[in-house]
């Protein structure tokens, strides 16, 4: 009897030492982050801890494990509810935890005063710009720049095709009717608090971020010295008290603020070199983002060079008197251009091949989708006198490409018999409306002119004057390349 209990007390303490030894090799698996029943974002972390030296997997996907036994991942939701599985593998026994994430979309929440407010609101629509007044001319008046859309402002004034609107409580713009919504009376455009920023380096571009609560109207602006660019944002205030900078950024240098206003706050982004290549300014959500392209290498070999014959189809654009057409001269030259600055080792993208009527956001959406890095223009000029040489000249609209437009016009005044009509800034040629690369007009010849039209019909003088509109770039080239 004594044997049998002995034995039974053997089996049972050997028993519980492989229980335990089991016990002590599975994992016990505790999420401490991101087993939230409802959460508002896409984008999900979880974190959690369990035996080091395990293989874990967050719905099948293996995620790093730390020395710590601490381990975590980033999953994506989809609208409504979400299974999670971790499962871990330690020793060959494996444990697993399951849990449910509902994801609920936020619906935006507009912090907005509602009720009997009197005045009408107008509502901002893709591709709407502001104008400095109601002025009008070809050209559709002075743009100042252009704008989000979803932005909300008072409408004090109607004038024309334009809106007078209140960007803040001193502050007003003109906009086209056409780019905007017209809102009953009764909501008020909202008022912001600044948040938080960011600046990083994006891989081709730097990114400043600065975070809202609502989207505020804005103007933009680059100013040459210092090299920067200033944004003011109206309806808003400063509660910015975190504003991170990364140090790999390669065309932003610093960035600052002022509140310049009680209901203008002035973003300050100073950049790192005398010549820039461009910039553009949109929403994400209600955060605002600034994005500076960084500078290519500045030769022509290896660019991305944007060239536009102007006109085209049933735009024959001027007619000189001996029946030559404008659009036809512009190609022509457009593709000696090409030939030119491909010898030079650049890519030429052109805004049209043939006669065709192309218009100017098919040309910008050719121009955008090919990245281009620089762009020119070619048109050539009517008007003034027959009898005496119209001249050439050439146009930009954003004072950070002026150095661009003059160094081509040296080149081009200094061909013999050529007079110089000018050098034209603040010019609102839609093509050279866009800041995010550097542009330039050319208006070679007057048509209208006889002694410009002899020559401006000649295939010889049209490859003389497209060479040395390359020439002047590359005088800017050698500018940009020295300033550094």
């Amino acid at each position: 009897m004594k044997t049998k209990i002995s034995l039974v007390l053997t089996i049972a303490i050997y028993i519980a030492s492989v229980i335990s030894i089991h016990a002590q090799n599975a994992n016990i698996i505790k999420v401490v982050r991101g087993n939230a029943d409802t959460v508002t974002s896409a984008s999900h972390v979880i974190v959690g801890v369990t035996n080091p030296g395990s293989e874990v997997y967050i719905n099948g996907n293996k995620v790093k494990q730390y020395k710590t036994g601490s381990f975590g991942g980033e999953i994506s939701l989809k609208e409504g509810d979400n299974a999670v599985v971790i499962r871990a593998i330690s020793a060959g026994v494996q444990t697993e935890e399951k849990f449910n994430v509902f994801y609920k979309i936020e619906q935006r929440i507009t912090r907005i005063e509602a009720g009997d407010y009197k005045f009408p609101v107008v509502v901002t629509k893709k591709g709407a710009y502001l104008n400095y007044g109601a002025g009008q001319d070809r050209l559709g008046g002075a743009k100042i720049n252009f704008i989000s859309d979803g932005i909300r402002m008072e409408l004090l004034d109607s004038v024309a095709n334009l809106y007078k609107v209140k960007l803040s409580e001193n502050n007003y713009a003109f906009i086209p009717k056409d780019y905007v919504e017209k809102t009953y009376p009764g909501t008020k455009p909202p008022f912001s608090l600044s948040g938080s920023w960011s600046v990083s380096n994006i891989g081709k571009a730097d990114r400043v971020t600065v975070s809202l609560e609502q989207r505020q109207p804005y103007i933009v602006k680059q100013e040459r010295d210092p090299n920067r660019i200033v944004v003011d944002i109206f309806g808003t205030a400063c509660n910015s008290n975190w504003i991170t900078q990364y140090l790999n950024l390669e065309s932003i240098d610093y960035v600052d603020f002022q509140q310049v206003q009680p209901d203008v706050f002035r973003v300050i982004i100073n950049l790192k070199h005398k010549y820039s290549w461009g910039y553009s300014i949109d929403y994400t959500g209600n955060s605002l983002n600034i994005v500076v392209k960084h500078s290519p290498k500045p030769t022509i070999k290896g660019m991305v060079i944007g060239v536009d014959a102007g006109h085209g189809g049933p735009a024959s654009g001027a007619v000189s008197p001996a029946g030559y057409k404008e659009k036809e001269q512009n190609l022509a030259m457009a593709y000696m251009l090409k030939a030119e600055l491909e010898k030079r080792g650049a890519k030429v993208v052109l805004s049209r091949t043939d006669d065709s009527d192309i218009t100017m956001p098919m040309r910008q959406a050719t121009f955008k989708k090919e990245n281009i890095d620089l762009l020119i223009s070619i048109h050539c000029n009517a008007g003034g006198n027959p009898l005496v040489n119209g001249g050439t000249s050439t146009y930009y609209k954003h004072i950070e490409y002026r150095d661009l437009a003059e160094t081509i016009l040296k080149r081009l005044v200094a061909m013999e018999d050529v007079k110089n009509f000018g050098l034209i800034g603040n010019f609102n040629f839609s093509l050279n409306s866009s800041a995010y690369y550097p542009s330039v007009l050319v208006e070679t010849l007057f048509m209208s002119s006889l002694p410009d039209e002899e020559k401006i019909v000649d295939d010889k003088f049209q490859k003389e004057m497209m060479k040395n509109v390359a020439k002047g770039l590359n005088d800017y080239l050698r500018k940009v390349r020295r300033s550094k």
